[in-house]
């Protein structure tokens, strides 16, 4: 199995923190208590890693910092932010995990997070998170519940403030990507990021890229900021190959339009954009990969593949938009020829792993946060060479490389072993006992 890399030292390791967890998820916290015991004793050094200590002081229902998290982004009923806030509630809606002497309370906002019900509402207005101005504005509403909750740290679960100028108490950020501000942020979007990520006092990124793109806009030295890769969510991991799935997958099939051989092509975005999904319709210009659909997902997939017909006339016919819910994804995930994500650069690159997880063959740009994302695991292109792009998808062909399946499969394996769904959801805890007073 392999082992994740450590968040930070500052923060802990992540290996010896995962173990003590799965004992925790499996057998509940006294389990979890003796486990972390004995793997003290034969690791005394452990004693001073931030996450044990974290384990340790919640697994003995010692009092903690009362952390407050804007609730802002749990309106969103998809995608990838809202599956990683899934990932961090599950971990604090373990037995113990949080109690009344360590406390969190979400500022509730028409959330369509389930596990949002898990710990005390603060009734707070909602807003669209992808509106500034609205999101701004937000900032005295959050400082006047720190000050009415007692809050002692303030979790923004999307570009939220506790106040306008400067923070209620202190602040801690989880940050999924810097790509605003490295390919440009309009008004009034770039005060409030800049505000949001310069008035925090600790932040958390989900890759080593966006902790090296934080590193540089904070001024920081290399290596200070910690990260953490999200985990593909159990849907994608636990999704058998079973009658049932296979009749919903007919299902899926026919209302969608799904013609296999197909591409996909998650959460894309206009041409022109950082996701790039030209490169993909020029590669499909090779007459060799004339048989092959394009099924395009995400917000506004439908003007997106007006988009691509328009200016890719051989994609007439061919492409596909298409809706899915989380099940339906991880089966049009299984069932294609290959995902393929083709951004020139992201802040992780989430649906890759997903995808790994649901079974799929995955193709990513050779870029930041998507190197990461495949880790190995996933084919390589260059997001400037649609040629390079459309000879690999003639690898996948039937009557081609029959080593190459089997391979990555293996290595898919490894890739997903060494992801953990608790492990950012203790690393917040673990940062928002530091800063708090």
């Amino acid at each position: 199995m392999v082992k994740p890399l450590p968040l930070h030292p500052a923060v802990g390791l992540a290996s010896a923190a995962i173990e003590v967890v799965r004992v925790w998820r499996r057998d509940g916290p006294s389990a979890a208590d003796a486990a972390r015991r004995r793997l003290w004793q034969r690791q005394p050094a452990l004693a001073t890693d931030g996450l044990q200590r974290e384990l340790a002081l919640r697994l003995e229902g010692q009092p903690g910092p009362r952390l407050l998290v804007d609730g802002l982004w749990f309106s969103r009923p998809h995608g990838g932010i809202t599956r990683v806030w899934e990932q961090i509630l599950g971990c604090w809606s373990l037995p113990g995990m949080l109690t009344a002497q360590a406390p969190v309370a979400v500022v509730e906002r028409n959330s369509h997070l389930a596990l949002s019900a898990s710990v005390p509402q603060l009734e707070g207005c909602a807003v669209d998170p992808l509106d500034p101005e609205a999101v701004a504005a937000l900032a005295a509403d959050n400082g006047a519940w720190v000050k009415r909750w007692g809050a002692q740290v303030f979790l923004s679960s999307w570009i939220s403030s506790s106040g306008a100028e400067q923070p209620s108490c202190p602040e801690l950020t989880l940050v999924h990507d810097c790509l605003p501000e490295r390919y440009g942020v309009p008004q009034p979007l770039r005060a409030l990021r800049h505000r949001w990520l310069l008035g925090a006092q600790a932040h958390v990124a989900v890759s080593a890229s966006t902790a090296s793109d934080l590193e540089v806009l904070l001024s920081r030295p290399a290596g200070t900021v910690p990260w953490c890769h999200p985990a593909p969510a159990a849907l994608f991991a636990g999704l058998a190959p079973d009658p049932a799935s296979t009749q919903i997958w007919r299902r899926l099939q026919r209302r969608a339009g799904l013609q296999p051989p197909y591409l996909l092509l998650p959460a894309t975005s206009a041409i022109g954009s950082y996701k790039n999904p030209e490169l993909v319709a020029e590669a499909l210009a090779d007459p060799a990969l004339g048989h092959l659909q394009l099924v395009l997902c995400g917000i506004a997939a439908e003007q997106r593949r007006l988009e691509l017909e328009q200016r890719f006339p051989h994609l007439t016919g061919r492409c596909l938009a298409a809706g899915f819910t989380d099940l339906e994804l991880a089966l049009a995930y299984r069932h294609a020829l290959a995902v393929v994500i083709p951004s020139h650069a992201e802040g992780f690159g989430l649906p890759a792993v997903e995808a790994m997880a649901a079974g799929a063959t995955v193709l990513v740009a050779d870029s930041r946060g998507l190197r990461e994302a495949g880790a190995g695991a996933a084919l390589r292109f260059s997001s400037r060479r649609p040629g390079e792009l459309a000879a690999l998808l003639a690898l996948l062909g039937p009557d081609q490389a029959p080593w190459l399946l089997p391979h990555l499969r293996r290595r898919r394996q490894r890739r997903l072993a060494a992801l953990h769904p608790d492990l950012l959801g203790l690393a917040l805890l673990a940062l928002a006992r530091q800063l708090a007073p």
